[in-house]
């Protein structure tokens, strides 16, 4: 039945890499090889209880540094927003696409990687080409320990139902792991519960300050929360600051181009 339902989603021809149940992830993940006319995808999902289907990650084949989903463009704006570049906090690896292109275009940056899922690392491994260090722990632990340790902070928390829940105390805890002038960026899934997203984006700007909501204009997709250290930052500045960020680390064109087709806002977007 799994098999029946990956195929249906992404075609008959279509390579399943693996199917593996995971109770820590409250899913079962798959890693599945699709075409899109020439370009070839490979797919880090998981289908829930319900039989909902989320991605989690993606690479291109062909280029395994480039990143597939709009939301990951859109947190690597916080790297624009923060004073310096020097470490980066990134919790939750799904299929490593950040990691792989942080490494290649960034790669003065120390990089530190958090997963608690085992399984989920070792598909990263396996068939994602990630061969750096994961800290295999979970992100509160993790933040309550990193006083001003990073100038960025991704949380990308996600299992195969949802968002994971944090507990209380966490967002304080990712400022208080913030450099100063750092910058936090938190991925809001589409299918997140609309109320609960607002709770605790409610929760990180009185840990942080204000926020930018940065998404597309059709509110289809994911839209990123960016909460900077640096409260004097207007969503006017996000957009040079992208574009000399982009061009002195000569990130692809996808990147550079990502805010033209985005619209930025001070408070969460509303249906």
């Amino acid at each position: 039945m799994l098999r029946d339902r990956i195929i249906k989603q992404y075609g008959p021809h279509c390579r399943i890499r693996q199917i593996r149940r995971t109770p820590r992830f409250r899913s079962t993940l798959f890693v599945v090889d699709f075409g899109e006319g020439a370009r070839m995808t490979r797919l880090l999902g998981a289908i829930a209880e319900d039989g909902r289907l989320t991605e989690q990650s993606a690479m291109d084949l062909l280029h395994p540094e480039r990143l597939v989903f709009l939301y990951e463009r859109l947190m690597l704006t916080a790297f624009a927003l923060a004073e310096k570049q020097e470490a980066a906090l990134l919790l939750g690896l799904g299929g490593g696409a950040m990691l792989r292109h942080l490494s290649a275009y960034l790669p003065e940056c120390a990089l530190t990687v958090v997963e608690r899922d085992p399984a989920v690392i070792d598909l990263a491994r396996r068939f994602f080409y990630v061969t750096q260090p994961i800290t295999a722990a979970d992100a509160q632990e993790v933040v309550a320990d990193a006083r001003g340790r990073y100038d960025v902070i991704l949380a990308d928390l996600y299992d195969g139902r949802g968002i994971t829940r944090v507990e209380p105390g966490f967002w304080q805890d990712c400022a208080r792991a913030l450099a100063p002038g750092g910058c936090l960026a938190v991925n809001w899934a589409a299918f997140v519960d609309d109320a609960m997203a607002r709770e605790e984006a409610q929760a990180i700007d009185a840990a942080i300050g204000r926020s930018l909501f940065i998404g597309p204009r059709a509110l289809s997709e994911n839209v990123v929360q960016l909460a900077s250290l640096k409260s004097s930052v207007t969503p006017e500045e996000l957009g040079p600051r992208w574009r000399r960020f982009a061009l002195r680390h000569r990130l692809p064109r996808e990147d550079r181009e990502t805010l033209a087709r985005c619209m930025l806002t001070a408070e969460f977007p509303g249906p």
